[in-house]
């Protein structure tokens, strides 16, 4: 036998084997770093802008985080009716402030020449308002008024669009209920944390012997 290959085949599997402990270390560091708990996906909220009102009428707690958005369209197929939104973003029922938010007036339609762009630049169909502080509004209830122009006539109702503050908790988890009941979910996750990590610690406590008893 070739003098020196004895050598690299004792220390081969040693280089192997911390390659796997690095692995299975990295494993466990990411384990303990990262939340259990999914981010929310955010989501668009449409709002159809109708003869009669908006629809629905406003936005109950619970269903809309700081993230997500709300989608105005305009549904009214009326000739020479336009609407829009007036957001009272400083909550001061003044809907026409310096920090209020004002949509454009909304057509039902939009002319296209023969190239399908638009004529009017400035026509718009659908408005998009991100529930963001960028936009200065912060989890509350948002009071909101809605205008309708039909021929110089302005028509006017309010609606409320509740929203919270976006806690990435998944969509799949229950209803938060009892102080109780929340102790003994988060106990449940810190045990299942801490099964996983004694598995990934029993692989690199045992695995040098397996490596060391196969030399």
């Amino acid at each position: 036998m070739p003098e020196g290959v004895g050598h690299v085949e004792a220390i081969a599997p040693s280089r192997a084997l911390m390659r796997v402990n690095a692995g299975v270390l990295f494993v466990l560091f990411s384990l303990v770093m990262t939340p259990l708990a999914s981010a929310h996906e955010p989501k668009e909220y449409t709002i159809l802008l109708k003869d009669n009102g908006v629809t629905p009428n406003g936005v109950s707690p619970g269903i809309l985080v700081s993230s997500d958005s709300l989608f105005f369209y305009n549904a009214d197929n009326r000739e020479n009716v336009t609407h829009r939104i007036l957001i009272d973003v400083e909550g001061d029922g003044n809907f026409e402030g310096g920090d209020d938010i004002i949509t454009s007036w909304l057509s039902p339609s939009c002319e296209l020449n023969e190239t399908g762009e638009k004529i009017d630049q400035h026509c718009q169909v659908t408005y998009l308002l991100l529930l963001s502080p960028s936009n200065g509004l912060l989890p509350s209830n948002i009071s909101m008024k809605h205008q309708i122009d039909n021929n110089g006539t302005i028509d006017e109702s309010f609606f409320v669009v509740f929203f919270s503050e976006d806690n990435h908790i998944s969509d799949q988890e229950l209803p938060i209920g009892s102080e109780e009941q929340g102790e003994l979910d988060s106990g449940n996750d810190q045990l299942l944390r801490l099964i996983l990590i004694s598995s990934l610690l029993g692989i690199v406590i045992f695995l040098p012997r397996l490596f060391a008893s196969n030399e």
